[in-house]
């Protein structure tokens, strides 16, 4: 269960969609709709002056898109926790999101149970994915040669530390989780991630473990 009130920003430009996703979240325990917008540009524009925990994107919208939006996001707001939420179920697409940064993807025919789901997952270990999208992204992997954006390796080989890290990442763990089992302060752990992210070219938690899936570090 979620301790605070998680702050949410929704970038949509269909305006019945829109309000009936804020209408959902502001129902849920600890989640409020603080932010609003039609496209990125606006929504960029407002987050300058409202702070948020999670930014839930479409995909396409007018002016600037989803994924245009997700990579400033990253760039300005290291912070926010992006989560897609889309009409589009392709690889493609589910594949361009997590380059552009996000943390998690579902679609608009989703469940409230996943939405819930996906924000708890999102402020507790950084990430969300559910089965389906697991599953395309994981094949996608195995069908890619190495020199994927996801699974660059760069110059430097991971300690045994890391790969420890790795694991527990992958299984979910909290930075603070991990700190406490590996005997390391919160900002160690946070260092070791920062590594793992460099060595391995990923760009969140989401590329840590399709990285770790590619290279046989976990079983799928």
């Amino acid at each position: 269960m979620l301790n605070k009130v998680v702050q949410i920003g929704i970038a949509e430009d269909q305006t019945l969609f829109r309000h009936g996703l804020i209408q959902i979240l502001n129902g849920l325990d600890n989640v409020k709709v603080v932010l609003e917008a039609e496209n990125g540009k606006e929504f960029m524009d407002k987050l300058e002056k409202q702070k948020i925990d999670i930014a839930f994107l479409d995909y396409k919208m007018p002016v600037m898109n989803g994924s245009k939006t997700a990579k400033l996001i990253s760039e300005l707001h290291p912070s926010i926790k992006i989560l897609f939420i889309s009409m589009y179920n392709e690889e493609e697409f589910i594949i361009s999101a997590i380059e552009s940064g996000a943390n998690g993807y579902i679609t608009k025919d989703g469940s409230v149970d996943e939405i819930e789901m996906a924000i708890e997952s999102l402020m507790t270990t950084g990430y969300y994915m559910n089965d389906g999208t697991s599953k395309l992204l994981i094949g996608n992997l195995l069908s890619q040669g190495e020199g994927s954006a996801l699974s660059k390796n760069g110059k430097n080989s991971l300690s045994e530390l890391e790969i420890l890290v790795m694991k527990l990442i992958c299984q979910e763990y909290s930075t603070k989780e991990i700190s406490e089992m590996i005997f390391r302060g919160v900002r160690t752990v946070e260092g070791i991630r920062s590594n793992i992210l460099r060595k391995t070219g990923a760009k969140n938690s989401n590329g840590i473990v399709m990285y770790a899936v590619k290279k046989g570090i976990v079983d799928i």
